[in-house]
């Protein structure tokens, strides 16, 4: 992540790094993701014989969010999917994601896990909803779920898995150490180093 201070405003922004080789596994799971942002956005009302509408993997939606925590104020940007919009008219944001179909993994934890990861995402966007496409292990989408985000925070407070005012507290201690730290008119890479094991 690169960060940048100027005028006492810290910048952040993320920096993209060369990408690993992908694998055949990677390419085929990222071509099953643009396949189902297409069809998970198709236009029902289009004839059959329209064809196939095709997904444009650069274009996305984005959002200005501008909150607070603690003593910062923070203004930042997200990337959603698609939107979809109420009987009313009212327009919101929906994420897409795909994942093998959960009741082919055995273990709990992880398909635990893989929800929390979007809701996690999705709440600090603020987008309501996650609709999932679940593929077997042939990559043929077997069914979709719509979850709200709001449920799965709720799901992480029951289960205790992590405290949500614990996190924002050391997410406001990160930025005072960033604050402090970061000299004016000077660049700096925060990258995460993993541990040593043996």
């Amino acid at each position: 992540m690169g960060m940048h201070k100027r005028n006492g405003v810290v910048y952040l922004n993320v920096h993209k790094l060369p990408e690993r080789p992908k694998s055949d596994l990677d390419r085929r799971r990222m071509l099953l993701g643009i396949l189902f942002e297409s069809l998970a956005t198709e236009d029902p009302r289009r004839a059959d014989e329209e064809g196939i509408h095709h997904v444009d993997a650069n274009a996305e939606y984005c959002s200005v969010i501008k909150t607070k925590l603690g003593a910062h104020r923070i203004l930042m940007d997200a990337e959603m999917d698609c939107c979809d919009s109420t009987d009313d008219g009212r327009r919101f944001y929906v994420e897409l994601k795909t994942s093998r179909d959960w009741t082919i993994i055995l273990r709990k934890d992880k398909r635990e896990r893989s929800c929390y990861n979007f809701g996690i995402q999705s709440f600090l966007a603020g987008v309501p909803y996650i609709v999932i496409g679940f593929r077997d292990d042939g990559g043929r989408l077997v069914r979709t779920e719509r979850l709200r985000t709001k449920d799965i925070t709720q799901r992480v407070k029951m289960k205790n898995y992590w405290q949500g005012g614990v996190c924002l507290a050391f997410a406001d201690e990160v930025l005072c150490w960033l604050y402090g730290t970061v000299k004016e008119n000077e660049d700096y890479i925060l990258q995460f180093a993993p541990p040593l094991t043996d």
